[in-house]
């Protein structure tokens, strides 16, 4: 059964409070005591961390039919901050209202811990990709987005691409020139156009055979 189905079953039953965010509007901030999690209905929230040494760096962009701040639970500190990139419509889940959830629909239980294994499996692919190579990093978000939400038009920046990648802006001009010149994308309007996604899982493929066999197993 599909897993958004059933989180937009479980809203039109009357769980989760309906919260409607501006664009740039902070939902939490990292370290904030948790109250509960969100999930995503309608929009687009980013992920971002701030180290010890105070950079920002992006992590992740949800999309809808995703769960926020799942580590909010039991009054945890949230370890990142989420911020509305776009008008977005979402629902609160406070610790209450997941366990009166499970009491009255016992199946719920596995929909949240498939959404926590997901949470989990999404996690362990970015820290996996920390030491890859700038390049692939890049390609590999921009076809992470572009699977997730089924779109060849991604709005982002390239300042917000090299938080997201962490390294500088003038690394991601130079590898989106490359990928310009290859037709694999174009950036235009403020945001990225992939023109062929095959080219794109071609030059993600051409890295990870270039990869030492030890590099290649934690990327994939």
């Amino acid at each position: 059964m599909n897993k958004q189905h059933n989180w937009d079953t479980f809203i039109s039953l009357g769980y989760g409070q309906k919260c409607v965010f501006k664009k740039n509007t902070v939902l939490f901030h990292q370290g904030e005591a948790g109250k509960g999690f969100y999930y995503l209905l309608d929009g687009e929230v980013k992920i971002s961390v701030i180290s010890n040494e105070g950079h920002e760096r992006d992590i992740d962009y949800v999309t809808p039919g995703e769960l926020i701040g799942v580590q909010g639970l039991k009054n945890d500190p949230y370890t990142y901050t989420a911020k509305a990139t776009v008008p977005s419509k979402v629902y609160f889940f406070s610790n209450q209202t997941l366990n009166q959830l499970i009491t009255d629909i016992p199946e719920a239980t596995n929909i949240f811990m498939d959404s926590l294994i997901m949470k989990v499996q999404l996690l362990a692919e970015t820290i996996s990709l920390l030491n890859a190579p700038a390049e692939y990093r890049l390609a590999h978000f921009l076809y992470k987005i572009h699977i997730k939400t089924s779109k060849s038009s991604i709005k982002i920046s390239q300042t917000s691409l090299s938080r997201y990648i962490g390294t500088s802006r003038i690394t991601v001009y130079k590898i989106i020139k490359q990928l310009e010149q290859d037709k694999v994308l174009e950036f235009k309007n403020g945001g990225i156009e992939i023109l062929d996604t095959r080219k794109l899982k071609t030059f993600l493929n051409s890295f990870l055979q270039l990869s030492p066999k030890k590099d290649t197993e934690q990327l994939l």
